[in-house]
């Protein structure tokens, strides 16, 4: 371990001083060894207080060279952790030094201070600490005042340590929640124009991180200096000092990656010559300079408009060609540069078009979505024969057709704004033989409640030997007749139908002719007149008259006491036996017949309470729930749902 360190604890204040500047010596004599002795000696607590007491001695010189060196241990993450647990108590007043010391006259202890706050935002933890600080708002006016220092080194140093602290998202939010963020803005902007390379290089990484928030684009929108910022930063692109134009590329690409501020990039007078530089580090050797244009590039074709402005460029493009075909391009710059390229492609031929005969003649051609990349909005334009028939976003176009036998060709192609790719193949609509029109006269000839009984004539045109006609309710197939009338059945009673009926020839299905029609309803098609007299408390007798419009043949009557079926015959009454007594029993009475069933409508009547209230549990148990007998059920034959004989 370096000699010096343990004079640093000496009580003669010129002994301490020969310590700091053999300290110093050993710095730049061999920094990593006497970094590594220190934070690894037993001691290292007591001489980093020793150091931070220190930055209270009144000798400027002094002072300078203890924040040289702390600043050179912050610089190690192990020693920038050592100084924030020490000064996070407080007892050693570290930040207040720091931040007192940037006011001083002595240019070198305020570069020295700003060098060693850079050192101490470079890592997370101390970062953290110095934002949390109370005097963070504080530390950052001065480095403001300090970016527009004529020291070179100092303004440098300011830039960096504001830089580092635009590495964090809270730093960001840091400096723009600050009470002079929009002068801090502006002097960013001016310190572009800086002759040290470090004032710029870093004033332009921190306005990239600040472009990269919502609030910071919004309070730079708001400057007049925007345009002023574009060229500064075109201005470092085109500079041989390789970081500079890297952060450069970083900035103006933050700034492009949003609407607005695409469009300040796109309409700067800077641009063209932007463009240029682009190309030029497009070329470089060193790849990753190659890969911050190539970056930029991808960010600038991540709008229409300026995919339209790079596609005008001389070189661009073959320039993005000839990089991707390169043996030794890496990986990274090789997916920036196809993914540009994939914006600023052309449109391609497109697939054929579909296109079908609708059933009413006319004629729907449609085809597929197209969606580049480059994000322009597509119009298709659709020609038959040669002759525009469509230019639009939709995807389909219905017309009337023409006369028979005609032949059309469909062809399509992709229209954007400044381009249009070429034709597709074409589509050729076939030939088709002429079909049947509507069959005439078509009309309900009997109805019934569950059967309607169809007629229609031939179609004035056949335009072929009519093999069949087939027909349709709604649009479901209900079968298919030689002849010119049909029963169509399985319907309810009192509803409506759509019903439709088509010639046929051997090739072709024709045009249908359609109507509206109803079955009858059940009315008059019951029995009638259900009568239930109570006997007694057991017994109730029921009988009823014939419907008075019987529907198809008659097979039998079901009577049903509540749902249950205690009868099926031909008789026209009934006598229920064993009923509970004060109990409610509604009756229906169906007539079953070759239609269907017709039920009546239902009847309640109440037995009497019974007179005995001392009858026993088993005695009322064996006189409830029973039934006289039940008949046997009948088949019932159903009715076929569609015939070409009469109903």
């Amino acid at each position: 371990m370096c000699s010096s360190f343990p004079l640093l604890l000496s009580p003669d204040p010129q002994q301490v001083l020969q310590a700091v500047q053999g300290l110093v010596a050993e710095l730049h004599k061999d920094k990593e060894g006497m970094l590594e002795g220190l934070l690894g000696a037993a001691e290292c607590e007591e001489y980093l207080g020793a150091l931070c007491r220190l930055l209270a001695a009144p000798k400027v010189r002094l002072c300078s060279n203890v924040v040289y060196i702390l600043g050179t241990i912050a610089e190690n993450a192990s020693g920038a952790a050592r100084l924030v647990a020490r000064a996070g108590s407080g007892s050693e007043g570290l930040l207040d030094s720091l931040s007192t010391m940037l006011t001083w006259d002595d240019p070198e202890a305020v570069m020295n201070a700003a060098g060693t706050l850079g050192s101490l935002a470079e890592t997370g933890p101390s970062r953290q600490w110095l934002l949390q600080a109370p005097k963070a708002d504080e530390i950052v006016e001065k480095l403001l005042a300090l970016l527009g220092s004529a020291d070179e080194g100092t303004a440098s140093n300011a830039a960096l340590v504001l830089a580092r602290i635009a590495g964090s998202q809270e730093g960001c939010v840091k400096l723009l929640g600050h009470p002079h963020s929009q002068r801090l803005l502006r002097q960013l902007i001016a310190s572009l124009k800086a002759e040290e390379a470090g004032c710029s290089m870093n004033a332009a990484f921190t306005l990239g991180r600040l472009c990269d928030t919502d609030l910071g684009l919004r309070q730079l929108f708001v400057l007049p200096e925007v345009s002023s910022m574009i060229h500064g930063l075109v201005s470092m692109m085109g500079r041989a000092e390789a970081g500079g134009s890297r952060n450069a590329c970083f900035a103006l690409s933050c700034l492009a990656a949003n609407k607005e501020g695409h469009d300040h990039v796109l309409q700067s007078p800077a641009f063209p010559w932007a463009l240029d530089t682009l190309c030029r580090l497009l070329r470089a050797e060193e790849q990753e300079s190659s890969w911050f244009a190539a970056m930029t590039v991808r960010v600038l074709a991540s709008q229409p408009q300026g995919v339209m402005t790079l596609r005008e460029h001389p070189e661009l493009e073959l320039l993005l060609q000839e990089v991707a075909a390169s043996e030794t391009v890496g990986q990274e710059l090789l997916e920036e540069v196809t993914g540009t390229l994939a914006k600023l492609q052309r449109l391609p031929k497109p697939l054929p078009p579909d296109a079908k005969v609708l059933d009413s003649g006319s004629i729907q051609v449609a085809w597929e979505s197209f969606r580049p990349q480059s994000s322009l909005e597509v119009n298709y334009r659709l020609y038959e024969g040669g002759a525009l028939l469509y230019r639009g976003p939709a995807l389909s176009y219905a017309f009337a057709g023409g006369v028979p036998r005609q032949e059309y060709r469909f062809q399509l192609c992709l229209e954007a704004r400044g381009d249009r790719g070429p034709c597709s193949d074409a589509t050729v609509l076939p030939r088709e033989e002429p079909v049947p029109s509507c069959p005439l006269d078509f009309h309900v000839t009997a109805r019934k409640a569950t059967q309607l009984k169809l007629s229609w004539a031939p179609p004035a045109e056949p335009n072929g030997p009519i093999k069949h006609y087939t027909v349709y309710r709604e649009e479901a197939l209900v079968g298919s007749t030689p002849e010119l009338s049909c029963v169509v059945g399985g319907l309810a009673p009192s509803a409506s139908y759509r019903l439709s009926v088509c010639a046929c020839t051997s090739n072709a299905q024709g045009e249908k002719a359609t109507l509206l029609t109803k079955t009858m309803s059940l009315r008059g098609r019951a029995p009638e007149r259900l009568t239930l007299v109570v006997l007694g408390r057991s017994e109730i007798f029921v009988r009823w008259d014939v419907p008075k419009a019987p529907l198809g043949r008659f097979f039998n009557y079901e009577l049903c006491l509540n749902g249950e079926v205690v009868y099926l015959g031909t008789a026209r009454s009934y006598l229920a036996r064993r009923l509970r007594a004060n109990t409610a029993y509604t009756c229906t009475v169906s007539a079953l017949t070759s239609a269907g069933r017709c039920v009546s409508r239902p009847v309640t009547k109440r037995t009497p309470r019974d007179e005995y209230s001392d009858v026993s549990s088993w005695q009322q148990s064996s006189l409830s729930g029973t039934r006289l007998g039940r008949a046997h059920p009948v088949r019932v034959p159903c009715p076929c749902p569609f015939s070409s004989a009469a109903p």
